[in-house]
């Protein structure tokens, strides 16, 4: 990760609840385009995310700090080897009534 990446990581991480891409670039003294470059390059990553919003009647983005390097997001996606129901159903259920969706939460639970 090159430099800028790393302070603009370093920024969004310590603003728990996010911060407006706007201010990133002024507090970081750099222009608005090596800011999308930078951000980009960490939304590729997984490191953060993005959120359009409205601040004081201008367009922006909020930034949110997602994680470090290195976790495997499908690792978060499993209980033991069953895999989370739920990411790509495209059933129209009750999550209280689906047997698989209970399936995997009770599998979540014998890990603990």
């Amino acid at each position: 990760m090159e430099e800028l990446e790393e302070q603009t990581l370093d920024l969004i991480r310590r603003n728990i609840d996010g911060i407006f891409q706007s201010r990133i670039w002024k507090e970081l003294g750099i222009n608005s385009r090596q800011c999308s470059r930078a951000i980009r390059k960490l939304l590729d990553e997984g490191l953060v995310g993005r959120e359009s919003v409205v601040a004081g009647g201008v367009r922006t983005y909020k930034i949110s700090y997602c994680g470090e390097v290195g976790v495997n997001k499908y690792e978060l996606m499993t209980a033991g080897d069953i895999f989370d129901p739920c990411a790509g159903c495209i059933d129209d259920c009750t999550p209280t009534r689906c047997t698989s969706l209970n399936r995997w939460i009770r599998a979540l639970d014998v890990e603990s």
